[in-house]
């Protein structure tokens, strides 16, 4: 019997497809330079630095699938250019703060989300496991479009340190709701980091066939890898999850 539902965040639920990075690139730069902290090169040249910091972090962890918390990327990248800054400093929070506003601003979801929402809370207990490096952004954002009511928990590699597939990330979260992974479906659009990750621990899975994460250049390599896994049921949208857990019942 089906006893609760675990979503994945990006490009599950919510939708990244309109997200322009360039512009939260150049707000963090903008929060740096009100901070009087200017970066000394060109946008292209941060650029291209933010990014092999960002590759170079996620190779260190990739063993154990773990998360870099935005913030240390960022003191790390700032690094590059001869500035010392702890990542808890307040400037380099605000600078995230400016990211994660633009990419907020980007976020969609649709129309149904919060109808099919609705219609699985009174049947399961529900949850959320999510590859993000900053948990205040991904609560705010969830709290925007009114999705948190909806779930008993929300579990984010940010504060665990681990990422999807990493089976630490699936077994918290079933342990904040007591349930068994026999019991729990996992919904989420990537084969690798959602299908397989749940699936490994013993949960049935649900594909939502989204082109996101593949054409998301941005996508850390990691979550691209191939593996060998089926879901128990694929869908073209969550329209048609309550029919899809019907059929797994």
């Amino acid at each position: 019997m089906i006893r609760a539902v675990l979503f994945d965040f990006g490009d599950t639920l919510v939708l990244f497809d309109r997200w322009d990075y360039d512009k939260c690139l150049r707000k963090m730069l903008h929060s740096l330079s009100q901070s009087n902290v200017v970066v000394p090169c060109s946008y292209g040249e941060f650029k291209r630095v933010y990014f092999d910091v960002r590759r170079r972090m996620y190779r260190e962890v990739e063993k154990y699938c773990g998360e870099v918390d935005f913030c240390v990327r960022l003191a790390a990248t700032l690094k590059r250019f001869g500035m010392n800054f702890a990542h808890e400093d307040r400037i380099i929070a605000d600078a995230a703060d400016a990211f994660f506003e633009g990419w907020d601003e980007d976020m969609r979801i649709e129309d149904y989300t919060r109808l099919v929402l609705q219609s699985l809370r009174a049947t399961y207990r529900m949850g959320v496991i999510t590859n993000f490096p900053c948990r205040k952004a991904l609560l705010a954002t969830l709290e925007r479009f009114s999705l948190t009511r909806f779930f008993e928990t929300i579990v984010i590699s940010a504060e665990l340190g681990v990422r999807k597939p990493n089976p630490k990330i699936f077994t918290k979260a079933l342990r904040i709701l007591n349930v068994e992974a026999s019991d729990t479906v996992f919904v989420g659009d990537s084969v690798k980091t959602d299908i397989f990750g749940a699936e490994n621990v013993g949960m049935k899975t649900i594909l939502v066939e989204n082109s996101g994460l593949r054409t998301n250049r941005y996508a850390v390599a990691s979550d691209l890898g191939h593996v060998q896994v089926k879901p128990d049921r694929t869908i073209p949208s969550l329209k048609m999850l309550p029919a899809a857990l019907r059929s797994l019942s």
